[in-house]
């Protein structure tokens, strides 16, 4: 079986995480996890930046 996660998003608009095939739920929380915790560290290394 086949599946895909797809992040789609920009800096000046809100994130969307779309999946496709049969995930499983810890897949999809695992991942949705990963993509916010990459969202936080990046904001907190630009807002160091702006300092």
């Amino acid at each position: 079986m086949a599946s895909s996660i797809g992040v789609i998003g920009g800096a000046d608009g809100p994130t969307a995480v779309f999946t496709t095939g049969g995930l499983s739920p810890a897949l999809v929380l695992g991942c949705g996890i990963l993509v916010i915790a990459a969202i936080v560290v990046l904001v907190k290394l630009l807002s160091k930046k702006e300092k």
